[in-house]
């Protein structure tokens, strides 16, 4: 049979209203009580009856977070820094997984919130709010956007500066003395076209040069991402203007160009530098120890979970709040060029490795 919160009373000889404020962490009970309390708790293997709790308070302690999967370094990054959050505050968290399937996305959801989770974290791939509109999400729970805002949503959200991720990679290049750099583009979505943004203020301020003819499409989103990157490689080696640095906008298209580039002979990083996007270890270390720029899934993480806690010790329902992540730049082998053989950068660039 279960140890009761009654049990534990009756056998130090306290009122149940006692042991409840010593679970509950509250300040207003002697140390010696506290002390025998949590010795008794630990030896009966008391669990708290978290339903009878639920019921009690209208809070089942749980968040709810939703990620297309847990196959990427980030998003496994991204949970990790959310479950540490919450659970340093006494939450649990449920994650469910949607392939990137926007009605499983919407099921997922509807699941979550049959269990009354006390807030909800989301990285969506709706193009529209209608599904959040339809059901008043954000008026019964907290909802926090992550890594990516739903169109026309005014919701609370929390993520990376994808502009900032374009102008490290591109502030990078330069500061080891690449001239012309070239870019193998995303898809066209907020995100890709904010990192485009980013390289092309780099070249800007640097006052550099702004090649057309060395930026490559995202070449059909069909194609896996290591052929994409060999392919628009072998493009820009064939083209009029031949680049001493590239930005990759994924770590996979950053190594199918550095193949490319091998496999035309040419010496990585003193004939092209190279720079990936995400930081993904498996890749970045493979060969040629690839440089990138580290997505902060696990702060992203960490800061999303505060902001949810926030709604909910708020009692804010509908927030709008926002929070960008700056990236940072974790240097490898791949633009490690010797300083001095080159023409100094024209500014100096902010990075960490």
């Amino acid at each position: 049979m279960p140890v009761r919160l009654k049990d534990i009373a009756d056998d130090l000889n306290l009122s149940k209203m006692t042991i409840s404020r010593v679970l509950r962490g509250q300040t207003d009970v002697s140390a010696e009580t506290k002390a025998r309390v949590l010795q008794r708790v630990k030896e009966l293997r008391y669990r708290p009856n978290a339903m009878a709790r639920s019921l009690r308070t209208g809070q089942t302690s749980t968040l709810g977070l939703i990620v297309p999967s847990l196959r990427e370094t980030y998003f496994s990054e991204l949970a990790r820094g959310v479950d540490q959050m919450v659970r340093s505050a006494g939450y649990g968290l449920a994650v469910c997984l949607t392939e990137d399937d926007a009605e499983l996305e919407q099921r997922q959801i509807e699941l979550l919130l049959a269990r009354q989770v006390d807030a909800l974290l989301v990285v969506s791939v709706q193009e529209t709010t209608t599904f959040f509109d339809g059901l008043a999400i954000g008026e019964s729970v907290p909802l926090v956007f992550v890594n990516r805002k739903v169109p026309g949503s005014t919701r609370s959200f929390v993520g990376l500066s994808e502009e900032r991720v374009g102008r490290t990679a591109a502030d990078h290049l330069i500061s080891v003395g690449c001239r012309r750099l070239a870019y193998l583009r995303g898809p066209r979505t907020p995100a890709g076209d904010l990192r485009y943004n980013g390289f092309r203020e780099a070249l800007h301020e640097a006052e550099l040069p702004y090649h057309a003819d060395l930026v490559i499409d995202g070449m059909g989103a069909e194609a896996a991402e290591y052929k994409r990157g060999f392919d628009g490689m072998l493009r820009l080696l064939s083209g009029r203007i031949r680049p001493d640095g590239l930005m990759a906008y994924t770590d996979m298209m950053a190594v199918g160009a550095m193949d490319a580039a091998l496999s035309r002979g040419i010496r990585i990083p003193e004939g092209i530098a190279f720079v990936g996007s995400g930081n993904e270890t498996r890749l970045c270390e493979m060969r040629i120890a690839l440089s990138s720029v580290d997505a902060a899934g696990d702060e992203v993480g960490r800061k999303a979970g505060r902001m949810a806690l926030q709604l909910i010790s708020d009692n804010s329902k509908a927030g709008s709040r926002r929070i960008l992540v700056s990236p940072k730049l974790v240097q490898r082998s791949s633009s490690l060029r010797q300083y001095g053989k080159v023409a100094p950068a024209k500014r100096p660039s902010g990075i960490s490795g």
